[in-house]
């Protein structure tokens, strides 16, 4: 089960970037601004910063309960402990509880969370993206979530919100596309997902692994 939630570590510079482009609509941005910073320490392997943000991230929730973001957060903070937790039950109680509060998030997301504002990520999609990055990633034989990430990965990509969403934002979008076209054994797709990505965001952190892919696909 250890092996299981190693993702976390990959996963760290896509959340990363989203928090960073992200910002609170309700008025906390320095409060999410701390948890953020908190959150992507807890993703490079600090338990302790992790157990901080999620802390800060059901506050924020908890003080606004209309905000999906922060409840999307607060739900991988929680499943990101099952990569903290020795106990197998506990990895399975924390991923479970963690994706409870994620797909609480998809829920609450209203035609509001989805008006953009100029260099700013749609609160909506951002929410969206947390959940993808994190269905597709969280081992389906325990928690069961790809089909609904790959789903929800189509769904968003074709909003109209996603295309008025930065371009480093819709380059997250295509490299888990190109993750689900790799899973699902076509190339052909994985490279033109990859290919658009690196257009989208030359310089983003997963450039030279998309290259390197890219390379091992003959492209």
């Amino acid at each position: 089960m250890k092996k299981t939630m190693k993702y976390w570590h990959t996963a760290a510079a896509a959340f990363a970037l989203s928090c960073a482009l992200g910002a609170s609509a309700q008025g906390s941005e320095d409060a999410f601004n701390k948890a953020q910073t908190a959150f992507e320490r807890g993703l490079r392997g600090s338990e302790s910063d992790n157990e901080t943000a999620s802390a800060q991230f059901k506050q924020l929730s908890q003080a606004e309960p209309g905000n999906p973001l922060h409840l999307a957060y607060y739900g991988s903070t929680l499943a990101i402990k099952a990569r903290d937790a020795w106990l197998p039950w506990k990895k399975l109680k924390f991923g479970e509880q963690g994706l409870e509060q994620i797909d609480k998030a998809l829920k609450r997301i209203t035609p509001e969370h989805d008006k953009a504002m100029p260099g700013k990520v749609p609160l909506g999609i951002e929410t969206r993206l947390v959940a993808v990055e994190t269905y597709l990633k969280v081992p389906d034989r325990f928690f069961h979530r790809y089909d609904s990430g790959k789903a929800l990965l189509a769904e968003t990509m074709k909003h109209p919100a996603f295309a008025q969403s930065p371009p480093q934002i819709q380059a997250r979008f295509h490299l888990q596309a190109a993750l689900v076209a790799k899973k699902d054994n076509q190339p052909a797709e994985e490279k033109t997902q990859l290919k658009r990505a690196l257009e989208l965001n030359p310089q983003m952190s997963d450039g030279d692994a998309a290259r390197n892919r890219l390379k091992e696909l003959g492209a």
